[in-house]
């Protein structure tokens, strides 16, 4: 069992020593169903496929990978709106939000276990490239796949927290002009949806509650 409260008041104290803010009535977080490992890993591989657009790869190759390495099923409803369009038809807005998908691929790779640390200090890392499909030279899915191993729900469920808690200091000081150093709001968001995404297996992907 693992105690909502202890792991509130100790990512409390991992936000106040990094000169953070708190906000001490922000509630515990509940418990709900996580992912399983498969529904995680067509989550990771759709991320990092779809990431490759904003890097300007043709829609047409990654509908293709998609489909030969038979994630398509793991697509969010906007997402299979744009794989329906020309990358040319597709908005600046659209561009940049996929852009932001590394942020969410990254916290996936800590939850299987790819990479040891998510500091939310830190910017996604150069090697991340050499841990998922390189789909400009169609590898496909199954190295990446086996090297996925999930980690234990308490370790997702401190995580989580934690970046429930980030958020709500980055968003408060942004609100107040105050600056948060390296903890940038865009990037503890992203990772929060895709953590909060994985432990609640009832909520859509193109919809999750970031609430503070």
């Amino acid at each position: 069992m693992i105690d909502p409260q202890q792991i509130k008041a100790n990512s409390e104290r991992i936000i106040l020593d990094a000169g953070g803010c708190i906000c001490d009535w922000l509630p515990c977080l509940d418990h709900r169903t996580p992912r399983g490992r498969e529904a995680v890993i067509g989550r990771a591989l759709v991320l990092n496929a779809m990431l490759q657009i904003a890097f300007q790869a043709p829609i047409p190759a990654i509908r293709d990978w998609l489909n030969t390495n038979d994630v398509i099923n793991h697509l969010s409803a906007k997402e299979r709106l744009i794989l329906d369009r020309s990358n040319a038809e597709l908005t600046q807005q659209e561009v940049t939000d996929l852009y932001w998908y590394i942020e969410s691929l990254w916290a996936l790779l800590w939850v299987g276990g790819l990479i040891d640390e998510l500091a939310f200090n830190e910017p996604v890392q150069d090697y991340m490239a050499s841990l998922c499909p390189k789909l400009q030279r169609n590898e496909d899915s199954s190295k990446f796949a086996d090297n996925m191993l999930i980690r234990p729900y308490a370790e997702l469920f401190a995580m989580l927290d934690l970046y429930y808690r980030l958020h709500w200091w980055v968003h408060d000081s942004n609100l107040k002009g105050d600056n948060t150093g390296n903890v940038r709001i865009d990037i503890v968001m992203e990772r929060r949806k895709a953590l909060a995404w994985v432990m609640d297996d009832t909520c859509d992907w193109d919809n999750v509650n970031l609430c503070t």
